[in-house]
């Protein structure tokens, strides 16, 4: 037993036993939260509670002075009159587009009158001819519909006049009355999307023409350009280049 109890403690002197209980009492103690030393202010510790900061960005007011001086500008423009109101010269055309031609004949511009007349004229016209067959084929396609099958044969013709029904007596059955009946249903929809879209193309002409009325087109303007000889940096050279001249009014 003596033997055996020193045996022990030799071998709990010696070095590799100290390394193992320290080892293992390392492993034995509770880790603790590891604090980030890092200065990057992206590196974020997950376990630290997340902190909003509120937003410091403002907006600036207008004062009254620059209110007063905007209302001063806007007023200026309105240099037109209609029905009482002061109006600037593209809202005046606008509103006289309502008019066919009327924002061309206010702007001067006479020649574009044909154009306007033949694209409102040719796209009412176009609307008018798919509404007046669809009611008459949707007209006969009720009638046809509601008479009675009996075994002899009938034909549109048998129950549809020729002044009502000009073109719907003439097809052969119901199918094909049917048919007509929602295809130029389709049209006249389609063409009065079309005349809408053409109609407006003439009061945004009107309206862009009136915005264009005081543009400088002369040869006297601010900024001009002119092809020039232009040196070439660091050497003794010239090559071909545009040069612009902006004149401050």
């Amino acid at each position: 037993m003596r033997n055996f109890v020193l045996l022990l403690a030799r071998g709990l002197a010696s070095p590799g036993w100290r390394l193992a209980v320290v080892v293992l009492l390392a492993g034995a103690r509770p880790a603790l939260a590891q604090v980030p030393t890092s200065t990057n202010p992206y590196d974020v510790n997950p376990a630290a509670p997340q902190m909003t900061r509120p937003d410091t960005a403002t907006v600036r007011k207008i004062t009254r002075k620059e209110k007063r001086a905007q209302h001063a500008a806007d007023s200026a423009k309105r240099t037109e009159r209609l029905f009482g109101l002061r109006l600037t010269r593209p809202e005046k055309a606008g509103i006289l587009a309502l008019i066919p031609s009327g924002g061309q004949i206010y702007n001067k511009r006479y020649w574009k009158l044909p154009i306007v007349y033949g694209m409102v004229g040719g796209l009412g016209y176009w609307i008018y001819f798919q509404q007046t067959r669809y009611i008459e084929y949707k007209k006969a396609y009720y009638i046809i519909r509601d008479i009675p099958t009996t075994t002899t044969a009938v034909t549109p013709a048998d129950y549809l006049n020729e002044t009502d029904f000009p073109n719907a007596r003439r097809e052969t059955s119901l199918t094909n009355i049917y048919n007509n009946f929602t295809g130029y249903r389709s049209y006249r929809d389609l063409a009065v999307l079309i005349g809408a879209l053409g109609y407006s193309l003439t009061i945004l002409d009107a309206v862009v023409d009136a915005h264009l009325h005081d543009f400088d087109v002369s040869d006297n303007l601010s900024l001009n350009w002119q092809p020039a000889m232009v040196p070439v940096p660091g050497q003794a050279a010239f090559t071909p280049g545009l040069t612009l001249t902006l004149h401050a009014r």
